[in-house]
């Protein structure tokens, strides 16, 4: 019933270029998550998309991780209009989408290191946040170099399921901000 994580879902869009994107929009979460001191880690979705999670230590409720990612997206929103977007439907879009529906009780998403059912059977595959640049694509990372990645740089998500430090001093700068 606590969240030991909060996710940004990020979905880039379908046309050239839109992946590259997306790694922009990820370091630009990166970087408002250190600014309110939280971790962050990356992985590719696996399908079309980019994950970046900060581990927290399961003292806030999912209506305060749903309000935290909610609150930090429209602030990236705000800052980098056309470039991110939390607009959920795609005919009104421009941009990458930041979803933080995606923070609530029951909702799921691509494990790390799990098949996905796309052309290739591309892997979600954890990334160190120098290797996420705008030259990779998330087909890149098949079974095959999922695994030899693994074997040779162990677990990059690991510290995810580490914990992480509370979620309220962030939540609350971000609050004070909206207000």
């Amino acid at each position: 019933d606590r969240p030991d994580f909060v996710l940004f879902d990020l979905d880039p869009a379908d046309e050239p270029g839109g992946f590259a994107q997306g790694v922009r929009v990820a370091h630009l979460i990166r970087e408002a998550l250190a600014a309110l001191d939280l971790p962050a880690y990356v992985k590719t979705s696996g399908a079309d998309g980019i994950h970046v999670v900060t581990p927290i230590d399961g003292g806030a409720t999912f209506e305060e991780t749903y309000r935290f990612a909610e609150l930090l997206g429209h602030r990236i929103e705000e800052a980098y209009p056309g470039e991110a977007t939390t607009q959920w439907l795609k005919k009104k879009r421009t941009g990458t989408l930041i979803d933080h529906r995606q923070n609530g009780w029951g909702k799921t998403i691509a494990s790390a290191y799990s098949v996905r059912p796309k052309p290739g059977a591309p892997v979600s595959t954890p990334l160190a946040w120098d290797e996420l640049t705008e030259s990779i694509t998330p087909c890149d990372f098949t079974m095959a170099v999922a695994t030899a990645r693994y074997e040779e740089r162990g677990d990059l998500w690991a510290p995810v399921l580490d914990g992480g430090p509370s979620l309220a001093p962030a939540l609350a700068a971000l609050e004070s901000a909206a207000a």
